[in-house]
């Protein structure tokens, strides 16, 4: 059966004027890198001025692994004048992890729309072509029960067991939605998210997924966290070895920095962390940099790590039973 798609210019139509919502008279800045999806760009360029919004591409440098969240002072320095900032970096999230953009969103000076480390296929094919406005509804009604807890667990058949108490005063709910400042969304698109509190995770993480700069890996990967930190990273594979490196010699990687869970019932399998991460059932983990969600901890990386067929507990409530979402129980 072929895979249903949409136009690049049908979806920046959808990201620029309905997710979005970009005015006559605000100002646009599309931040890329060599790595972009450059189709998209020129589409969201062109949505833009379609609607009389004065706009403009911004090139970074592309990043190594360990410094994916690095961002140009000279592209930073743009956004004191932006109204709306799409992140399109293809090789890291600077522009979207950035603490000074977490700071004009609290400000409420700015709206974002993450489409970092993404190929044309994320914006044409699998999230992308969820119902975005029941997708929001659930991401709220999640973020509302999310926010009244206290301690979540999440557990899986492979090994994950871990737990922590949540930083229930930062819930964010990535459901496609940035029409008004102090906003964020993402594209594709489709989770509810906070942090584990800082130096309080304790346990186990099996990662059966993929994940920021790694493939899903043929054997779980077993990452042994305590007191909010990972300690040991054990596995076969260059995945495994790969994060390994990361923790050991990035400065505060080893934080563990988000407990997510996806809510996107049209995201794929097709081993893209961006687009697992977002697949209804899933859940992701990231390790490093927690400024985005309320925390303290600065990193020059921010990893996501998908987790399979998770059971997720926040406190007596089960949010997700072997990887099916329970929201009505």
């Amino acid at each position: 059966m072929a895979l249903a798609t949409i136009d690049v210019v049908e979806s920046a139509r959808l990201v620029g004027r309905e997710l979005l919502a970009i005015k006559a008279g605000e100002t646009v800045a599309i931040v890329i890198d060599d790595h972009s999806a450059m189709a998209m760009v020129r589409a969201l360029a062109d949505v833009a001025a379609s609607v009389g919004a004065e706009w403009a591409i911004l090139h970074q440098p592309s990043r190594p692994p360990e410094r994916k969240n690095e961002l140009s002072p000279m592209v930073e320095a743009a956004f004191e004048r932006t109204d709306v900032l799409i992140s399109l970096t293809g090789s890291g999230g600077a522009p979207a992890y950035a603490a000074r953009v977490k700071e004009l969103l609290t400000e409420k000076r700015i709206r974002t729309m993450s489409m970092v480390m993404r190929s044309l296929d994320n914006f044409t094919s699998g999230g992308a072509l969820a119902d975005y406005r029941a997708l929001y509804a659930e991401g709220q009604a999640l973020a509302a029960i999310w926010a009244a807890g206290h301690t979540m667990r999440i557990t899986t058949e492979a090994g994950t067991d871990i737990a922590a108490p949540i930083g229930s005063d930062t819930v964010v709910v990535e459901c496609g939605y940035a029409t008004e400042a102090g906003k964020n969304a993402a594209f594709s698109d489709g989770e509810v998210s906070s942090r584990p509190l800082e130096g309080k995770a304790e346990g186990v993480i099996a990662i059966d997924g993929p994940g920021t700069g790694i493939a899903r890996p043929a054997t779980p990967i077993r990452v042994e966290v305590r007191g909010g930190r990972a300690v040991s990273v054990s596995g076969e594979g260059p995945e495994a070895a790969h994060l390994r490196h990361i923790l050991e010699t990035v400065p505060d990687a080893d934080n563990i920095a988000e407990f997510g869970i996806g809510l996107n019932g049209a995201c794929l399998r097709n081993g893209s962390f961006q687009e697992e991460k977002k697949a209804r059932g899933n859940v992701h983990i990231a390790f490093g940099d927690n400024i985005y969600y309320g925390g303290t901890v600065r990193c020059r990386v921010h990893l996501d790590m998908v987790i399979y067929r998770p059971t997720v507990r926040l406190d007596d409530r089960v949010l997700v039973e072997n990887g099916v979402v329970r929201l009505d129980t």
